[in-house]
């Protein structure tokens, strides 16, 4: 992460610091870990310190027991430099209290705020024993199909989306979302942090019945700034860095990285060097990198991907709701596309291989075979009427033609989605599989006038 005082060739960039994580264990701060030792006779005497967490550009974190409630919080403490800064300091304290005011399960709550025994500006939160969302996504790597690993990261996170969302109806942007700002906890708690780059009051968020926040001072330090984010995670309206532009679909797109870095394993715009991730964040080319082409990623995902992520946010999902509802639409059985297949149409050809099926919304098709030159009717498919999926679930060639009867609307499945619905490279998908196989072979024998064998014909 890029910190507010490094500056690169282009121009210098605004950037939040991740907060509250919490590795498996906490490791002491030894000179050069970027973790302040002061803090440990510094903090006000109603906590205890127990050890360091984290350290950023501003500031550093630390795990501290509350002596009157008895409860472990972390600590988040401005760092020393900057506290001389009257803008360092609001834009802390402005943190703190955009944060405390955002009540909701999957943001983490804020404690208190106060000033130590040294002078240095804090504030306390939740403490959460976990690991980060980047950490996990880093570890599973890329995901092929729907892994038990995926099914719980996209659990994760459909809870953010919840958050974000609140937040908008409380008419607050984040506008840092990202995997390492999303704490993920032992037991399944979900928390979205670092809300230091935060805009209120923004006038695109649209409005409701709940009042906004109300911060000290300047509510929004940062209009008219540089780049302003994460740079391998940013938009790029954030890239240009003008942050009255910035909407609710600024958020989409951060989730949209998010949903991206969860399929994949890495940023969408990771590069070697800062001036190399501000390039491939202007230009927003959204590719994924290649992989083994039997176990492909999840192609419905993929999709929301590249609508979240579309360049102009006038083509992206226009809310964190409507981005949700599809997610929570593709989990649960992929949404499939639709096609009008005028009457007379051969939809699939007897011999060709079968690459999809399809599901009749609207109209009637006909399926027929061919033999010794004649056509040879074999059933009439109505509304609801499945065909083709056999050819596709065996990997074979189509046993028969489908043609429509009048004007038809039809619903197309490719043999991608089947793979990842039914997991056919799994045991249960394996019975599928066999079944098809099957079922082939005996429309084959009944094809040639050869009866079937005992054992089968039940299955007639």
């Amino acid at each position: 992460m890029v910190d507010s005082n490094q500056s690169s060739a282009r121009r210098s960039i605004i950037s939040g610091d991740q907060v509250t994580r919490v590795p498996g264990r906490a490791k002491d701060g030894p000179p050069g870990t970027g973790v302040d030792p002061t803090s440990r006779e510094s903090v006000p005497d109603r906590y205890q310190y127990l050890a360091p967490i984290s350290a950023g550009g501003m500031g550093s974190v630390h795990a501290v027991r509350d002596l009157g409630l008895l409860r472990i919080a972390a600590m988040k403490v401005l760092a020393p430099n900057l506290a001389a800064s009257p803008r360092e300091v609001q834009r802390f304290i402005r943190e703190a209290q955009i944060t405390a005011q955002l009540d909701h399960p999957n943001i983490a709550p804020v404690y208190e705020i106060g000033v130590d025994r040294q002078g240095n500006r804090y504030f306390t939160m939740k403490r959460i024993e976990g690991d980060t969302l980047a950490d996990w996504s880093a570890r599973a790597g890329r995901q092929s199909g729907f892994t038990e690993s995926l099914s719980e990261m996209m659990a994760a996170y459909l809870k953010v989306c919840e958050a974000v969302a609140f937040a908008h109806s409380r008419g607050v942007l984040h506008c840092d979302i990202k995997p390492g700002n999303i704490l993920v906890g032992t037991f399944g708690q979900v928390y979205l942090v670092d809300w230091g780059l935060a805009i209120v009051g923004s006038a695109a968020v649209m409005p409701n019945e709940m009042p906004t926040l109300v911060v000290a001072g300047d509510s929004n330090l940062d209009v008219g700034g540089g780049p302003c984010g994460t740079p391998s995670f940013m938009s790029p309206e954030q890239v240009q860095g003008v942050r009255d532009r910035f909407d609710e679909r600024t958020d989409v797109f951060g989730l949209g990285t998010v949903l991206y870095n969860i399929l994949t394993g890495v940023p969408p715009f990771d590069a070697e060097d800062l001036t190399a991730c501000l390039d491939r964040a202007t230009a927003c080319v959204v590719t994924f990198p290649p992989g083994d082409p039997t176990a492909p990623l999840p192609i419905g995902l993929c999709r929301i991907v590249k609508r979240a992520m579309a360049r102009d946010p006038n083509d992206r999902y226009q809310t964190v709701l409507e981005l949700k509802k599809d997610v929570e639409m593709t989990l649960r059985g992929f949404p499939l596309t639709a096609e009008i297949f005028p009457a007379g149409t051969q939809i699939v050809v007897e011999g060709d291989p079968g690459d999809c099926a399809y599901i009749i919304v609207r109209g009637t098709c006909v399926a027929y075979k061919t033999a010794d030159g004649q056509r040879v009717v074999l059933r009439e498919l109505g509304p609801g009427s499945v065909f083709g999926e056999t050819a596709v679930l065996s990997g074979g060639v189509r046993t028969a033609s489908v043609e429509a009867v009048d004007d038809v609307l039809l619903k197309v499945v490719p043999r991608q989605l089947l793979e990842e619905n039914l997991g056919l490279h799994t045991s249960f998908g394996l019975f599928v599989v066999a079944l098809a196989e099957r079922f082939k072979e005996l429309d084959k024998r009944l094809s040639d006038g050869v009866p079937p064998p005992a054992s089968e014909k039940g299955m007639q």
